[in-house]
């Protein structure tokens, strides 16, 4: 919901409405990007977030794939490079874990991979679908579908409105607030720039700060991550150090292919 008020501020960037008729692009947007917070949250909650975050990011990929299997634009050599470093850093992170925590593991992949597989969609599906809309137009309806959305998981909630205190209401507010930032970054750049194949190998930076900071943070806010050895977490460390490369190989080929 509070993506849904943020996003409304796109709206004067827009143009024309183009018609009832492309309604329902904006409906699939908004639904594939409720799916995918789902995944990705319950991932965070009943897993590691230093694993959660960057199979996250294994999105690279899948949007690689639908990319050149439904968009004109080819992804270049050195895209697949990067996807293909992505990869090695997203199995360093996973094939590590101690053996009681295996099935935790296992468990947050597959989350973490339905969330991957959401959003790559919607990332495709905004780059491809903006051409019917402006950024303006696009963006307010998809994150207007999303607040619509989300009221039908109410009813899952184990705490009501009423028994939540105020570190609830800060905690929800806060990451809801975050959430909506980085999803407002990243859709305008594909709505404005398109080019998801790239942006989302950027995008996977954040596989990196996601074990730095589980790892820094994991005694503050009681995370798993309190209890692995030194080892595992350099493995993952190591594996987030991938991503960064697969992110300078994009920067630096576009820059050259721009000056070319």
């Amino acid at each position: 919901m509070l993506a849904a008020v943020v996003f409304s501020f796109f709206w004067p960037l827009g143009q024309e409405f183009p018609g009832f008729a492309y309604l329902w692009q904006p409906a699939i947007i908004g639904l594939l990007y409720v799916a995918g917070q789902s995944f990705i949250l319950s991932a965070v909650a009943y897993g590691d977030v230093s694993v959660a975050t960057p199979v996250a990011s294994f999105k690279v990929v899948i949007v690689t794939f639908l990319c050149m299997i439904f968009l004109e634009t080819q992804p270049t050599r050195a895209t697949w490079l990067a996807a293909c470093l992505a990869v090695v850093g997203i199995l360093l992170i996973n094939l590590v874990a101690p053996r009681s925590g295996h099935r935790r593991v296992l468990i947050t992949v597959a989350l973490a991979l339905g969330a991957a597989l959401s959003f790559a969609t919607f990332d495709v599906c905004v780059q491809s679908w903006s051409s019917h809309w402006s950024v303006g137009r696009i963006v307010p309806i998809s994150f207007w579908f999303v607040g619509l959305y989300s009221m039908a998981l109410i009813p899952w909630c184990t705490l009501r409105v009423r028994q939540l205190q105020n570190d609830h209401w800060v905690s929800l507010i806060t990451g809801g607030v975050l959430f909506a930032t980085q999803a407002g970054f990243l859709v305008y750049a594909l709505s404005v720039f398109g080019d998801a194949a790239r942006v989302n190998v950027v995008y996977a930076l954040r596989g990196l700060w996601g074990v730095l900071f589980a790892w820094l943070f994991a005694k503050r806010f009681d995370g798993n991550e309190q209890h692995l050895p030194t080892s595992i977490m350099l493995t993952r460390l190591v594996g987030a150090t991938f991503l960064v490369a697969a992110v300078i190989i994009v920067i630096v080929s576009s820059y050259f292919s721009q000056q070319s």
